[in-house]
């Protein structure tokens, strides 16, 4: 068997991931073929409740968002979260910022940017 040929299930969560980005990124203004991703990285800062985390995602879910990276660590009262999104265009990733900055529980939300190389 060449190396190019992967256990079954392997290949599917690789072709769903894929689908996802795919997704993500024509939806969001990164045509295909770009050699470079923009990931959208989101610091935020809640109080340690029930349903905040729910309530994260929920913002993601209603723009069809998959975060590439998601961690969350809790601290005492706070609950501390970094999330990457793969593919938000920077006008997009100001709009969802804002929305979480909305949310109940979410006390501060922080920005910034990288770029990453696409495997060829």
């Amino acid at each position: 068997m060449s190396s190019r040929h992967t256990a079954s299930s392997h290949t599917d969560s690789s072709l769903a991931a894929a689908e996802r980005r795919s997704r993500s990124d024509h939806s969001f203004g990164n045509p295909p073929g770009d050699s470079d991703v923009t990931v959208l990285c989101l610091s935020l800062r809640t109080s340690a409740e029930i349903g905040v985390l729910a309530r994260v995602i929920q913002q993601l879910a209603r723009r069809s968002l998959f975060p590439s990276r998601l961690h969350g660590t809790e601290s005492g009262e706070v609950l501390l979260l970094d999330l990457q999104l793969a593919g938000v265009s920077e006008r997009d990733g100001a709009i969802l910022a804002e929305s979480l900055r909305q949310v109940v529980g979410i006390e501060e939300v922080l920005t910034s940017r990288l770029l990453r190389q696409r495997a060829a």
